[in-house]
């Protein structure tokens, strides 16, 4: 099964692969993409990073994938994501897992085919060999040389496993049949979608057919990835294309135009990305050779009522929990039902499926999609022990959660050191990263560009007075700061040059976070800061707390408040009433 496309594979020199781990969470963040060519996520989704192969030919440009010191030039940097606060002895919250580690090894088989790079310990090893193996001093680094499953396993044993499994892949990956497999029939809810196949046992579907099919548009496209605009008010996505022809994609740098038509007519994406992306359920139709993405209700059985909101089965989720996060109240869990209506039984409520499909109770009042719960908050200020990640996780929309997981913790621990310690107040600071920036999920604004977006050309609000400010000085980082005047504010806070440099902002979350919790705190967006809406002797006002950030609170002034909500009640779970 292969894992990368054409435009991954540039022609190029490599002369060796230097395996990682990224010592962060489970999702590839903005920064990791800049240092390695490739990163493995933990569903074992492979994610493209931001420089080339062939970039790494030379490394005297300073134009490279930095992935290990003095050992970049001619090496190809692959990196699993995981190992956020790890040792020795105790693995962390994100432990490396078999199946990234194997995917790793699939990726470097590929890899050493295409390039024709012989598998040795010199030419495929891990970051901890190479001083031992190059000579090459690395300060103590020991990734990804512990097997979480099988810590009794010396370091020399697990570079040797490694290079024998990549040797496995790498003849087992030769005789591959590149070509388009069998057809497949592909429904999204309910509507049939053309020209679906599946290549090397993965299903996918035509850009083209989507549009055609679906009426999806495409408003941005670039090398690696493209934005679908789905309609029905759901929030853009942004999934990595496909393209079944050798030799075809997108050059770096194209045009967008050119990029957005050629995505459209010869591009393809992975039904699975699809389907997770959109938070919809799949099924698998072996007598229809059918595959369902988001299953529509049989003519003849009970439809999900108005006042039910589907949610999709994650990894770890019980029935309590989701009546927890969505509810206010674990204890609710008997109001869930099956996607037919049914209630769960007492054993199938202890059987849940990933991916399958729990109905749960709006609340009067809820935006669908989401379950805003009511509650005050005590003034009592937060302490870091004293915060549930996972809860606060979980309170992000269901397609926000890979990035929250690692948003959350870098924002609530910036605003635990800037003395932002109300519950309501990193609620509503954690509500306004979600809104702004979808948790972390787009640290760059998405560029059209749109009518809005070209009017930031010369706005002398902005600053913008040279030409092409505008998009150099697009929205950034957990809240989106726009403009030259707030790089400019910003550059002079934290001592460092954004303003020649705006990208540092997307790919620094520490940054990013410090920006969002102290101009929040200090109101240096609109002049408006916490303390003005949400006070610890009064009920917070997160509708009218919009104006901190945005003059737009008629507009989205009660959605964020639903999300503020949603973290208050993680943050503060005994208050929430039962």
């Amino acid at each position: 099964m292969t894992h990368l496309a054409a435009s991954d594979l540039p022609t190029a020199q490599p002369q060796r692969i230097i395996c990682h781990w990224t010592a962060g969470a489970y999702n590839a963040s903005a920064l990791e993409r800049k240092h390695y060519h490739f990163l493995i996520e933990g569903d074992g989704k492979v994610i493209r990073g931001l420089h080339s192969i062939a970039d790494n030919d030379s490394t005297a440009d300073g134009h490279y994938a930095a992935h290990t010191r003095r050992c970049n030039t001619r090496s190809i940097g692959l990196s699993v994501c995981c190992m956020a606060g790890a040792t020795r002895t105790n693995p962390g919250r994100f432990p490396m897992t078999a199946a990234q580690w194997h995917r790793m090894a699939e990726l470097a088989a590929e890899l050493c085919n295409h390039y024709g790079i012989e598998v040795t310990p010199k030419t495929v090893l891990g970051h901890f060999e190479v001083q031992s193996i190059l000579g090459i001093a690395q300060s103590g680094r020991w990734d990804p040389g512990l097997l979480p499953w099988e810590p009794s396993l010396n370091a020399k044993a697990v570079g040797n496993r490694f290079r024998s499994l990549v040797l496995t892949c790498k003849e087992g990956s030769a005789g591959i049949d590149e070509t388009p497999g069998a057809i497949l029939a592909v429904t999204v809810q309910g509507k049939p979608i053309a020209d679906a196949l599946v290549i090397n046992e993965e299903p996918m579907v035509p850009v083209k057919s989507l549009v055609a099919d679906l009426g999806v548009k495409v408003p941005y496209a670039n090398a690696s990835h493209a934005v679908l605009d789905v309609g029905r008010g759901l929030t853009p996505i942004y999934l990595r294309i496909h393209f079944l022809e050798d030799g075809l994609g997108v050059d770096e740098g194209a045009p967008e135009d050119q990029a957005v038509a050629l995505v459209v007519d010869k591009g393809y994406l992975a039904v699975k990305e699809v389907a997770e992306e959109l938070d919809l359920s799949t099924e698998y139709d072996a007598g229809t050779n059918t595959l369902k993405v988001g299953i529509k209700p049989a003519r003849g059985s009970k439809s999900a009522p108005a006042s039910v909101r589907p949610v999709v089965v994650r990894r770890g989720d019980t029935l309590s929990r989701i009546a927890a996060i969505h509810l206010g109240n674990g204890g609710r869990w008997t109001q869930l039902t099956r996607e037919n209506g049914q209630p769960f039984t007492a054993e199938e409520a202890r059987r849940l499926r990933v991916g399958e499909v729990v109905l749960v109770p709006m609340i009067a009042g809820d935006e669908v999609g989401r379950a805003p719960v009511s509650v005050t908050a005590p003034p009592s200020d937060l302490t870091p022990t004293g915060v549930d990640l996972d809860l606060l996780v979980d309170a992000a929309q269901p397609a926000f959660r890979r990035f929250a997981i690692e948003s959350v913790p870098v924002i609530l621990a910036e605003c635990l050191s800037s003395g932002v310690s109300m519950p309501a107040h990193v609620a509503y600071v954690l509500a306004t990263s979600e809104h702004e920036s979808g948790c972390g999920r787009w640290m760059r604004e998405l560029w059209g560009p749109t009518t809005a977006q070209r009017s930031y050309e010369g706005r002398a609000d902005l600053g913008n007075t040279r030409p092409g400010d505008g998009l150099r000085f697009r929205g950034r980082g957990y809240v989106q700061i726009t403009g030259r005047r707030n790089y400019t504010l910003w550059a002079r806070r934290l001592g460092v040059d954004i303003v020649a440099d705006p990208d540092l902002v997307a790919s620094d979350p520490s940054m990013a976070a410090k920006i969002l919790v102290q101009g929040m705190r200090d109101g240096s967006f609109t002049g408006k800061k916490l303390l003005d809406y949400i006070r610890p002797d009064a009920p917070p006002d997160f509708f009218n707390a919009r104006s901190i950030v945005n003059g737009d609170k008629h507009k989205n002034g009660e959605k964020i408040t639903g999300h503020a909500r949603n973290y208050l009640a993680a943050l503060t779970p005994t208050s929430v009433p039962g």
